[in-house]
């Protein structure tokens, strides 16, 4: 059996006349009916190759290479009896094609398949046109019908070719862009799921003040949902309630977003003010992330231990670094005006029997009920602190040395009346006290501490239980 390649012939008495615009028109409108190709593009197409282009009969025929299932979507008028025999028809029309031409097959040249249905369905001419595939293989085919010779194949068969070349247009480039869609897709489900799930704060606020990305990290220390955020009618003076402080955070997301991290102090829901870092990145669509870490309970362990290495562990006031250091701060500040204060030095009386008596542990019982009784007697601007052993400062601002003096018989009132208990024995502790008021004559803190330590010596070489005022010239 030979398949006869297109050439046009002069339209015989029994041919039936071709209209080539009717079939020109019919090839757009097929194209321009649909914006996808997939079963019901192509069963339309073939509807239309019979109703508008004028053939009886029409098939669109898909089998590659790699021997998938056969597909075949048949116009309704190929419905005759037989409909395997149909398939074996559309069958040995594809092995024709496997050349890779166009075909023209007549019954009258034996070019046509012998195939049971043809002669059913009256076909005496059959137009054929391949549909190629990747790497040189063939996908399908379509054919147009005709129980009657058609004029001339010619219009017939450059109509196939220009839905031959849609068809494969969406079979095989459509498809490929939908795999690069759908993997675009995926990396973006990827990157959102990563936005969404990451233990860092990432949000996007649109120029009108609205949220637009609110991942689940902000949600949970914030406190609020997007929608909830958004209700509000500015969501930003939710975070930041200082107009001020507002405006410096859209400055800084503002047309040079900054991609250093910068520290801001936002509200949560609860009401809590957390320690934050942020970076702003601006995006290729011109929207600004910020990405931000959540910093505050790194600040508050960083406090602690600037706290810690500025405490008496034993007894919980201020080590005598710090308290020296205070002492010079409050030397500065009088010197330049500021108000006074006064200087009170104490020392724990006979702390090395109670040492020798109760061992160290008994003597650091001692220290911290001292140290309890004496916080109780100071007012909240007051400092105190250990400068070693059972050795004290205290600071007094404005204070004068009636005050000092005041402050100690406080404490010596409050040792008498609360006996500390050791080794089930009610003890009395007693202190002695010396007492420097500031003087313009003191430059540092050694000026201070060697007029409060002579007047302690007195308090000591007079008895002990008592305070001592330092004298001018003493």
């Amino acid at each position: 059996m030979r398949a006869s390649v297109l050439r046009n012939q002069p339209c015989a008495p029994a041919d039936r006349p071709v209209d080539d615009a009717r079939v020109l028109r019919a090839v757009g409108g097929i194209m321009s009916a649909s914006s996808s190709v997939d079963a019901r593009f192509f069963g339309m197409l073939v509807e239309r190759c019979v109703t508008e282009m004028g053939a009886d009969g029409a098939w669109a025929h898909f089998h590659d290479e790699a021997d998938s299932p056969v597909q075949t979507v048949f116009s309704t008028s190929c419905q005759v009896s037989g409909r395997g025999d149909l398939a074996a028809a559309s069958a040995a029309v594809h092995a024709l094609l496997r050349g890779g031409a166009a075909l023209y097959l007549e019954k009258r040249s034996a070019s046509l398949p012998q195939t049971p249905w043809f002669a059913r369905f009256g076909a005496a001419a059959c137009v054929a046109y391949p549909i190629g595939g990747g790497e040189g293989a063939l996908a399908g085919h379509l054919a147009l019908l005709f129980r009657a010779r058609p004029g001339r194949a010619g219009p017939y068969i450059h109509a196939l070719q220009a839905l031959g070349a849609f068809a494969r247009h969406a079979l095989l480039v459509r498809p490929c862009r939908d795999r690069e869609a759908d993997g675009l897709r995926e990396v973006v489900a990827q990157y959102e799921a990563v936005f969404q799930t990451a233990p860092v704060l990432v949000n996007v606020f649109g120029d009108d003040g609205k949220c637009l990305l609110w991942n689940e990290e902000c949600e949970r220390r914030f406190g609020w949902t997007m929608e909830e955020v958004n209700a509000h009618p500015e969501p930003l003076a939710l975070f930041y309630p200082d107009p001020a402080v507002r405006a410096q955070v859209k400055a800084s997301v503002g047309a040079e977003p900054s991609r250093l991290f910068r520290e801001w102090h936002p509200l949560t829901r609860s009401g809590e003010t957390l320690s934050t870092i942020w970076s702003n990145t601006r995006m290729p669509n011109g929207r600004v992330i910020n990405i931000g870490l959540d910093i505050t309970e790194r600040k508050r362990a960083e406090a602690d231990i600037v706290r810690l290495s500025r405490i008496d562990s034993l007894t919980g006031c201020w080590n005598r670094a710090e308290i020296l250091d205070r002492l010079s701060q409050r030397l500065v500040w009088a010197n330049r005006g500021g108000a006074g204060f006064t200087a009170m030095m104490l020392d724990l009386d006979h702390f090395k029997q109670v040492n020798d008596c109760h061992g160290h542990l008994g003597g650091d019982a001692a220290l911290q009920h001292f140290c309890e009784l004496l916080r109780a007697c100071l007012r909240e601007n007051d400092a105190m602190g250990r400068l070693g052993g059972e050795e004290f400062l205290v600071l007094l601002d404005e204070a004068d040395a009636r005050a000092g003096h005041a402050v100690f018989e406080r404490l010596r009132f409050c040792l008498h009346a609360q006996p500390i208990s050791l080794g089930g024995v009610p003890a009395v502790l007693t202190a002695s006290a010396g007492i420097a008021v500031f003087g313009l004559g003191d430059a540092t803190a050694t000026d201070v501490l060697r007029r409060a330590d002579q007047a302690l010596y007195q308090a000591k070489h007079r008895g002990r239980d008592q305070a001592v005022v330092h004298q001018a010239g003493a």
